[in-house]
């Protein structure tokens, strides 16, 4: 296609200024330990297939799909972190563009965050127009736009939700550029002055900043709700910079007008965002994303408001999964990497954690096992890989955008397991195409108990719970111990997860420890714990991938110390030959009602209780090596 070049003085003589990029520090290190993961990652693999022993065949493909989905999330994550980049900017002073700011409204959205934000939009330096999209012509809105000089919009036919409210106002905007901020996101003073320096490429379509939050402490929800963002806006964005498959995203994103009107405006949908960047790049658009906090907006601080959020996201991105990708995904100039399946994975993991949460449960239900699998050699092949997997995220965590987001990021981790059944009914939506109304997020938090929203983990809890001692009583053995374990430490997940949404239980919590009892063993946890981190952290990362090289020889070691020991002492059928097979129950465990089976070699013996054994052993006579075998 042919694109449009840019207007305006200020070029210098000469080659004219290309997008480019540049890797950041740390990069190489990353590499190399990205590098030693995908070896353990294939020994891994080599041996689960080599020594595959399936069990229960429902279970273990449900098994299967889980572990599979892990592994593609960790390799997509692994392919961005070696690729992390940041733009460059062109060395002289751009000439200035037109460039209009809109932010949105809706009828219940809190009047005074809008104002703020209008505040703000006006405050910043670079010569712009201000627009706000007034979804309900409010005469508030409107009376604070004309006293801050803000051009107010509305319109009657109300239909796109948040794309087409952008889009109408578009009609009236003239600017060569166009910037979208939510109406919780308050801009600094050299916003655009930061995104404006890559538009001097005129192929690039839009410009994605950070979207930071300033609310992370009001509640544990909204805690965890913004670590869940941490790693997208620092690495795996910076990682799509290498790839051009750079997200835009509903807030803090600077669009050229031509590259929007060449895809016919904002694309409908709940996903407006995700959808409109696929367009563009399917149109041949380059984009950017340059990693700096130039604004902050609202998490949200309730589990109602977290959960409306995260219905619709899934929603509307596992339908853009099954419906548009598909028919956009030769457009795209590298389309392995393109940005939906990372942000459909994302979503998709409430899915896969509710394969995770219901696994043992079914296990422990069934007396059945997916996997039999030696305990130790899983351990064996499976520790190094997670181990170094656990260094890449550390080193990875150098890229985020400040020191507070470090961390091992646990309320994120619980508030996600424990979204399962949101994101669940996002898929079976999707798949069944059940419409789900655009509302826009709750900026207001509440300061009760959630319980009802918790019933979900509650409920799933329990029958975990009860599974453990059914399990027990009815097939007690290593798999059964292992299960239940499982099932344990998926209940202590949902009971934190459950936890997090009862803000009036919580400030209960936090004023009994601060008071006198408690108070002084509170500080001094926390004074060990900020120790650990400060000492430990900054050694692991500076030393990553000789610990993992380290990992990677002892693993190895491990392995020729087992073959070396097979070859001294070989089992006894080895050395003797002897064909018989002992089959039998161990009586004195199991019961003569059990269903367990021994199977080994032993003595020749009639079918009777062997002496020193408290198994029932039958020996089956087999044909002997010079016998000739059965013919089909």
């Amino acid at each position: 296609m042919s694109l449009p070049l840019p207007s305006g003085a200020g070029k210098p003589v000469g080659l004219p200024y290309r997008l480019r990029f540049r890797k950041v520090a740390g990069i190489t290190k990353m590499r190399w330990l990205v590098a030693l993961a995908a070896l353990c990652l294939l020994n891994f693999l080599w041996w689960f297939f080599a020594t595959l022993r399936i069990g229960y065949a429902p279970l273990f493909w449900l098994l299967a799909i889980s572990l599979g989905f892990k592994i593609l999330r960790m390799v997509h994550e692994w392919v961005h972190y070696v690729q992390v980049q940041v733009p460059v900017a062109p060395d002289y002073t751009p000439a200035r563009r037109t460039v209009d700011v809109l932010t949105t409204a809706c009828p219940g959205e809190p009047h005074d965050m809008i104002i703020r934000t209008l505040e703000a939009m006006q405050a910043i330096r670079y010569p712009h127009t201000s627009y706000l999209c007034d979804e309900g012509d409010d005469p508030a809105l409107r009376a604070a736009c004309a006293r801050l000089g803000v051009v107010h919009v509305t319109r009657t036919e109300k239909k796109n939700a948040k794309a087409g409210n952008i889009n109408n106002a578009l009609r009236q905007a003239t600017g060569e550029m166009c910037v979208v901020l939510d109406p919780d996101h308050v801009p600094t003073p050299d916003f655009l002055d930061q995104v404006m320096p890559y538009f001097e490429d005129p192929t690039v379509g839009y410009v994605q900043v950070v979207q930071a939050y300033g609310n992370q402490q009001e509640s544990l929800v909204a805690l965890g709700a913004a670590q869940q963002t941490y790693h997208f806006y620092g690495p795996l964005m910076m990682g799509m910079n290498g790839y051009g498959t750079v997200q835009a995203i509903g807030a803090n994103c600077t669009f050229r007008r031509t590259a929007l009107d060449s895809i016919g405006g904002h694309a409908p949908g709940l996903t407006e965002d995700m959808h409109t960047a696929m367009r563009l790049h399917g149109a041949g658009w380059k984009s950017a994303y340059v990693p700096k906090v130039v604004s902050r907006g609202l998490v949200p601080a309730s589990l109602a408001a977290f959960y409306s959020q995260q219905l619709k996201w899934s929603r509307g991105a596992f339908d853009l999964l099954f419906r548009v990708y598909p028919k956009l995904f030769k457009h795209f100039r590298l389309a392995p990497a393109a940005p939906l399946p990372g942000a459909a994975a994302v979503l998709f993991s409430g899915v896969v954690a509710l394969i995770d949460l219901t696994l043992p449960l079914l296990s422990l239900g069934l007396s059945q096992f997916p996997w039999l699998v030696e305990l130790n050699a899983l351990a064996l092949h499976a520790l190094p890989l997670l181990g170094i997997s656990l260094l890449i995220r550390l080193q990875a965590q150098r890229w985020l955008r400040e020191p507070s987001e470090r961390g091992l990021h646990l309320a994120g981790g619980f508030l996600r397991v424990g979204t399962w059944w949101v994101y669940t009914l996002g898929f079976v939506y999707a798949v069944l195409g059940v419409r789900v109304p655009y509302l826009p997020t709750p900026k207001e938090g509440r300061w009760g108990n959630e319980w009802l929203l918790a019933l979900p983990n509650l409920l799933l809890a329990a029958l975990l719970l009860g599974a453990c001692k059914y399990g027990r009583v009815v097939a007690l053995g290593p798999y059964t111990n292992m299960m239940v374990l499982l099932a344990l430490l998926n209940v202590g997940i949902l009971l934190a997860a459950t936890f997090m949404g009862q803000h009036q239980v919580i400030r209960n919590f936090v004023e009994d420890m601060a008071s006198r009892p408690f108070r002084w063993l509170v500080l001094w946890l926390h004074q060990v714990m900020a120790a650990v981190v400060m000492t430990l952290v900054p050694r692991l990362r500076r030393f990553g991938p000789v610990i993992a090289l380290a990992g990677v020889v002892t693993m190895g070691g491990i392995y020729y110390l087992q073959s070396a020991w097979l070859a001294q002492v070989p089992p006894e059928w080895l050395l003797t030959g002897t064909q018989e097979v002992r089959l039998g129950q161990d009586l004195s465990i199991a019961g003569p009602q059990s269903t367990s089976t021994f199977v080994g070699t032993l003595p020749p013996a009639t079918p009777e209780v062997s002496p020193g054994f408290d198994i029932a052993a039958l020996a089956i006579s087999t044909p002997e090596s010079s016998s000739p075998l059965p013919r089909s």
